[in-house]
């Protein structure tokens, strides 16, 4: 009887123990102010379209008012919103925490990044940006060149959004694709020309449509049929006409 009533007591000291540091804690946070900065970038070593240093200066730029307040005075989702909307950014959390690098001095306000990833980019006619799986467009910078699927000629961003998206989606999920294709030229008939990364002859793919169709026959032609070599013998492989593959020599 005595070690059940020692054990009551116990847990009841532990649980006022824990509301008295919770309540501790609350009070602690409501007095003490933001005094640092804490920025992550996920893919950072991948991408590099926006860096710490780049968050810090929109961030004192933008919100510098934050210094200084009370952490549970400042709106977190406001700036959170206000970095979603950067194009290179897709997601953004931020939050204030006492743990900090400020020592006893404050708290901070941490922020986690992630980037947008670009899955080809479109250089043609003055125009020069990125777009993503989602149809978003980040503008080019000289800071950082992704390697990923350049596409020229006659593209307009609807066309770029709602043909090219999902088609070069499709070749970026597929390992064997995306190591073959390095360009896309579009002609005036909206006709795609495929560029592989090796070799000097073009892949005439004809309309968007069919795209799974025909990225299984330009598969098949690269596994089987030139399985044994002499793919550097043919200057055109035409994948216009359906479940069949014209090659041109040259």
């Amino acid at each position: 009887m005595f070690k059940k009533f020692l054990h009551i007591i116990l847990w009841g000291a532990a649980i006022v123990l824990i509301v008295f540091s919770l309540g501790f804690s609350a009070r602690k946070y409501k007095q003490t102010r933001c005094v640092g900065l804490v920025v992550d970038v996920s893919d950072s070593a991948q991408y590099r379209f926006i860096d710490n240093d780049d968050v810090e200066r929109w961030i004192q730029k933008k919100y510098n008012g934050v210094f200084g307040k009370r952490l549970d005075s400042i709106n977190t989702r406001t700036i959170e919103d206000g970095l979603e909307k950067l194009q290179a950014i897709g997601k953004a959390q931020v939050y204030t925490t006492l743990s900090s690098n400020t020592g006893d001095k404050g708290g901070s306000l941490v922020v986690h990044i992630e980037q947008r990833r670009p899955i080809f980019r479109v250089f043609t006619s003055g125009l020069d940006y990125y777009m993503d799986k989602e149809g978003n467009v980040m503008n080019w910078t000289p800071k950082y060149t992704a390697r990923v699927i350049l596409v020229g000629g006659s593209v307009t961003r609807k066309f770029a959004k709602e043909t090219l998206v999902p088609l070069v989606s499709y070749i970026d999920s597929d390992d064997f694709l995306k190591a073959q294709i390095d360009q896309i030229y579009v002609d005036d008939d909206s006709d795609l020309t495929l560029i592989p990364r090796i070799g000097e002859q073009r892949i005439e793919f004809g309309k968007a449509d069919d795209y799974r169709i025909k990225f299984r026959n330009l598969k098949a032609l690269y596994t089987e049929g030139f399985r044994h070599g002499g793919w550097s013998k043919y200057k055109t492989i035409n994948l216009k006409y359906r479940n069949q593959i014209v090659c041109t020599k040259k």
